[in-house]
């Protein structure tokens, strides 16, 4: 008897690999039946010829060049096997499998039959893992629940377990080989008594908004292999469950699958436990290393920093890694992460900047609008955007430190407040420049003492006659458009919610109110070349349009700053004789009792005559409470400066003649009062330019007055 060498051989049996048609047999194929006798097959005869002393010492040059896993493993021939198999048997499954697919000679050892122990005492180690099933060997079950290749098409990394079919799938292959019941039926024929014999396999698609829902799909090849071992109990491809052997045959293939998915159930439950275990592995790394990161971030001076970003710095790829940190590691990542917090402290800083800055913006406007309304009305201001972004309130708002504890006020703004009027001065004058410099494109030669001219009208894109001074603090001119080009003081604009004066270059001069209130001046006898508003609102004569008379309608009135935004075909102006003056006062009066444009807040006290515009019925209270009046006039109104024509008082009208008393009797309806008659009068919204009117006869609103 020869001797039983206990050390594993350079050469031994060559045995088949674990391949996936292996794996899901039922058989114990895999296990082989190799002695150790068997293992010490003799070495094969080397060529006899004489060696060069050169090629001798490249021979020994190559065998020490050894590389990959059969350099590494050769020194497992020196060890005796069981010392071997005790390693082994320490080993996982799946170190265990990728053991069996390095060297013929190691899995010669594996895969003998006689040493399923090591199988055994691996899969042991494997906490919950279900008992091996009785239908598959150890190596099968270690393939099945720890390998990671399909194993149909052999893809990795593959993580989809079909339990009941005993295979690892990848997802192509699931769609090739597993379909829905109708469509298995379909392809196969196979009878519904039979489905419930095939594995299945539960598909899982994530919805798009939330949620999941699941196909349940079952096998086409194992679909097939029923039909082939139900073939002897078929007559004429009909199943005949009355065949003698039949129900024996069912009966043992339904306790085989209820067992099979018994087992199924136990693995499934087992795997997510596993990748629960495995999740709370790496976040426990994850946190470990992290906490180590922020350790030594905080001893390099960044302890302050660190609060303000815990989200990104968690989410950074050098910090979420589940691996140790090791100071050869930290080496490594402490350059980057540093960068990184230094770009996120200058964001930070940069916010909390912008932030601060942009509340006391908010703050230096409502201090210069308080201001504001302790100036007379006619007061021209520039707009908050101009004023809050010039020296000094740029410098408090922006050079002052912008840490929390250092606390601008509205006291920190009283001595940027005594520079105003100085500022206000040097703004006009650039802005009546730039007026004239538009002037010129209608009116050739004009200068700044033009703008002051009853005859200078501007307009803002669409909008109707705006006079001078209103043009300079017309909300128009100043409206901030959130889509415009951005530049360097987008954030104030949009902090503030307005633009700086005419920055969009939309003002123009209007020609058309130019030529009507020329016509109008010249109606009452004036010069319009020397004209200003100043006297024509001094006089401030009621026009009446001759192009605009209509029987039915009577004869449009309007005072001289509404013949601005007057259209007509054919504008002829002249002044009211001294009796129409009278009923037109008087017909204005009853109209401004009428309290019909109480919403607009264009209006001041002109007693108080300071900037504080209100509404028409907040004015009454004013003059009730402040000034004890308890009937408010129009001689008691004064228009904000930047009022627009149409809201102006009073409005223009439609002027009938006096009805006679015969009319009145066959009309039936009018009536006559003690006081005299009554007369129809039609009020008029203003006409926006560009309108044109038939018989010159606006849109109204009928009321009847006393005169």
């Amino acid at each position: 008897m020869s001797r039983r060498s206990t050390r594993l051989q350079g050469n031994s049996v060559q045995v088949h690999p674990i391949d996936e048609d292996v794996v899901i047999q039922s058989d114990e194929e895999d296990f082989l039946e190799v002695s150790e006798e068997e293992a010490e097959l003799p070495q094969k005869k080397r060529r006899k010829g004489a060696k060069s002393t050169k090629d001798a010492a490249d021979e020994g040059q190559r065998l020490k060049k050894v590389r990959g896993r059969r350099g590494i493993l050769s020194s497992l021939k020196e060890f005796p096997l069981d010392v071997l198999f005790e390693i082994f048997s320490q080993l996982n499954p799946k170190d265990l499998i990728n053991l069996a697919r390095t060297t013929k000679e190691l899995r010669g050892i594996l895969m003998n039959r006689s040493n399923a122990f090591i199988w055994k005492d691996s899969r042991a180690h494997v906490e919950g893992l279900p008992e091996i099933p009785r239908d598959l060997n150890e190596p099968q079950f270690a393939a099945l629940a720890f390998d990671s290749h399909c194993h149909k098409c052999l893809t990795t990394p593959v993580q989809t377990i079909v339990w009941t079919a005993r295979m690892r799938l990848c997802k192509k292959c699931i769609q090739e080989d597993f379909v829905q019941g109708h469509t298995l039926v379909a392809k196969t024929g196979l009878e519904s008594a039979l489905i419930n014999l095939v594995p299945s396999f539960e598909e899982r698609h994530r919805l798009r908004r939330r949620g999941w829902y699941t196909n349940l799909l079952q096998s086409l090849s194992f679909a097939t292999k029923l039909m082939e071992e139900t073939a002897c109990y078929r007559t004429q491809g009909v199943l005949k469950e009355r065949t003698p052997g039949y129900s024996e045959w069912f009966k043992g293939k339904s306790n085989e699958m209820q067992e099979m998915q018994a087992h199924a159930r136990l693995c499934a439950a087992w795997l997510e436990n596993r990748k629960n275990d495995r999740t709370d592995e790496l976040d426990e790394a994850r946190r470990h290393r992290r906490e180590g990161i922020l350790e030594r971030l905080t001893a390099l001076g960044w302890g302050e920093e660190i609060p303000h970003h815990l989200q990104e710095i968690e989410l950074h790829k050098l910090v979420k890694q589940p691996k140790d940190l090791t100071d050869r590691i930290w080496k490594n990542i402490e350059a980057p992460l540093v960068e990184f917090l230094t770009g996120l402290k200058i964001t930070r800083l940069e916010i909390a900047r912008t932030r601060i800055i942009r509340e006391r913006r908010q703050l230096a406007s409502q201090v210069y609008k308080k201001f504001q309304q302790t100036l007379p009305a006619d007061t021209v201001f520039p707009p908050k955007v101009d004023m809050i972004s010039a020296e000094p309130f740029r410098a408090i708002i922006e050079d002052t430190s912008i840490n929390p504890e250092v606390e601008v006020t509205e006291e920190s703004f009283a001595a940027a407040l005594l520079e105003v009027p100085d500022f206000s001065a040097q703004w006009r004058r650039r802005k009546d420049e730039e007026l004239v410099e538009i002037m010129k494109t209608t009116v050739p030669n004009s200068t700044k003492a033009d703008l002051q001219l009853a005859t200078t009208f501007f307009a803002w894109s669409t909008s109707g006659a705006i006079g001078y001074p209103q043009i300079l603090v017309c909300s128009s001119a100043i409206t901030f458009d959130a889509y415009a080009h951005r530049d360097e003081t987008h954030t104030l604009q949009q902090a503030l919610g307005e633009n700086s004066w005419n920055a969009n270059n939309l003002i123009r001069f209007n020609a058309r109110a130019f030529r009507n209130v020329r016509a109008v001046v010249e109606a009452c006898g004036l010069d319009p070349d020397v004209t200003t508003a100043a006297e024509m609102h001094e006089i401030n004569p009621a026009m009446e349009c001759l192009g605009c008379n209509s029987d039915t309608h009577g004869r449009y009135i309007s005072r001289w700053i509404h013949t601005a935004n007057h259209s007509c075909a054919t504008p002829s102006w002249r002044c009211l004789k001294p009796d129409d003056e009278l009923r037109v006062e008087a017909q204005e009066k009853e109209i401004f009792k009428a309290d019909r444009y109480n919403w607009r807040t264009d209006y001041c006290c002109k007693l108080c005559d300071i900037f504080s515009k209100t509404t028409l019925h907040e004015l009454k209270v004013h003059l009730f409470t402040t000034h004890n009046i308890e009937q408010m006039s129009l001689d008691m109104v004064k228009h904000s400066i930047d009022a627009e024509i149409s809201t102006r008082l009073p409005r223009p009208l439609c002027l009938k003649p006096p009805v006679v008393e015969a009319e009145k009797k066959e009309a039936g309806t009018s009536g006559t009062s003690e006081g005299g008659s009554k007369e129809a009068v039609a009020v008029s919204g203003p006409t926006s330019e560009g309108e044109t009117k038939d018989a010159g006869v606006p849109s109204e609103v009928h009321m009847e007055v006393d005169i």
